[in-house]
């Protein structure tokens, strides 16, 4: 992990996780639900959230002086049911 909650200068938004992954620059959001009621936590990750996931990103790596490129955006989902806690990691979400 290279940051994490780093929230982009003017409030444009956040990200959870920033790391790397051999070439890659990856940006994670993280979702944790309590139930399915609402769906699966990686389906609130939308086309839109992902596409702001990686503008935020590239601004992240311009700001630290790193290449943008190759960026992965990634998903760590959380469901606590029952008292138990199940974790999946969507690499790369288109």
């Amino acid at each position: 992990m290279v940051a994490r909650n780093w929230r982009a200068p003017g409030g444009a938004g956040e990200i959870d996780i920033v790391g790397r992954d051999g070439p890659f620059l990856v940006v994670a959001e993280v979702k944790t639900r309590g139930s399915l009621r609402y769906g699966h936590p990686v389906e609130a990750i939308n086309a839109g959230k992902r596409r702001r996931l990686r503008q935020l990103g590239r601004s992240w790596a311009r700001l630290h002086g790193c290449p943008p490129w190759p960026l992965r955006v990634d998903g760590v989902c959380l469901l606590v049911t029952d008292g138990r806690v199940f974790v999946s990691h969507e690499r790369g979400m288109a």
